[in-house]
């Protein structure tokens, strides 16, 4: 799935078989336009607050059976505009059931959040823990629910998917940029090789054959300008990769940001141990002169 979405992420699905529940998250999360105003003037009038906090601006879709929902959550992940969380009612005869459904939607779309919208007697929590697993995006809303709980976990979960979403694109364009540097680096490499076999065979050319630490002094200016370039960009992708295993990030995508920090410092071993081979040579080389 490809997606340039530039915007916060805030569509939300509703699975339910219950059409009145439909109409209850919609007055919740998508009130008229001029509810604002009415909460206005009924304070001023009487006194009383709004009964709901300011809240964002949500596009909901809705589903009355599991199989329909995983229709939708699949074609919004096909054309790149994903849902952020889906309510999912545990009961809905005669077709999947709440968790069913929930498997199916986590195969087509690992990322979404989920609430489950049951009664206790529905399933207990240890029975959906089990066959679900453990996973930090599944939340439970114990039926009856109230409109500030659903304000609150649509507003923290779309928050949360966003916030994922904006890692991973980080990590995506680090890991770019990673392999982007790698190839010019063997193409720097490639192209270093080359020279130093040039230059060490015109310098073997014109010197003694005895004189070795003329064509070694030319594989040295070589290779000192070459890990100029390379360790310029490789501290500065080793101070991104600190800045990114700094923040929040899920266990997999810690597991991308270690592996690169990894690499990076394989390579700056890598451009170690080359100097400390030079100064081995150079030491050889002068104690064959010392002879």
């Amino acid at each position: 799935m490809k997606s340039d979405q530039t915007t916060d992420n805030r569509r939300i699905l509703v699975i339910d078989d219950n059409l009145s529940i439909h109409e209850d998250f919609r007055k919740i999360l998508a009130p008229p336009k001029d509810s604002d105003s009415l909460d206005q003037a009924r304070t001023a009038l009487f006194g009383e607050a709004p009964s709901l906090p300011p809240q964002e601006h949500y596009e909901l879709d809705f589903s009355d059976q599991g199989r329909e929902g995983f229709g939708l959550v699949e074609s919004a992940h096909r054309e790149g505009r994903p849902y952020a969380m889906a309510f999912v009612d545990m009961r809905m005869p005669p077709g999947w059931d709440g968790l069913e459904t929930i498997e199916h939607l986590w195969y087509i779309d690992p990322d979404l959040e989920i609430v489950i919208c049951t009664a206790y007697s529905d399933h207990p929590w240890e029975d959906v823990s089990r066959r679900i697993g453990n996973t930090d995006k599944l939340l439970i809303l114990m039926k009856p629910f109230n409109s500030i709980e659903v304000v609150q976990l649509a507003n923290s979960l779309t928050k949360k998917w966003n916030l994922a979403r904006s890692v991973k694109l980080q990590i995506d364009s680090l890991a770019f940029c990673v392999n982007q540097r790698t190839t010019e680096l063997r193409e720097a490499n490639d192209h270093l090789q080359e020279n130093i076999a040039r230059r060490i065979a015109e310098t073997v050319k014109d010197q003694p054959q005895d004189d070795a630490a003329a064509a070694f002094r030319a594989k040295e200016e070589f290779l000192a300008i070459m890990s100029h370039e390379i360790l310029t960009p490789m501290n500065d992708l080793v101070s991104k990769v600190s800045l990114l295993l700094d923040s929040p990030l899920d266990p997999v995508q810690r597991e991308h940001a270690t592996a690169l920090q990894r690499c990076a410092q394989d390579l700056m071993a890598l451009i170690k141990d080359m100097h400390e081979y030079m100064a081995g040579r150079r030491q050889e080389t002068r104690a064959g002169h010392g002879q």
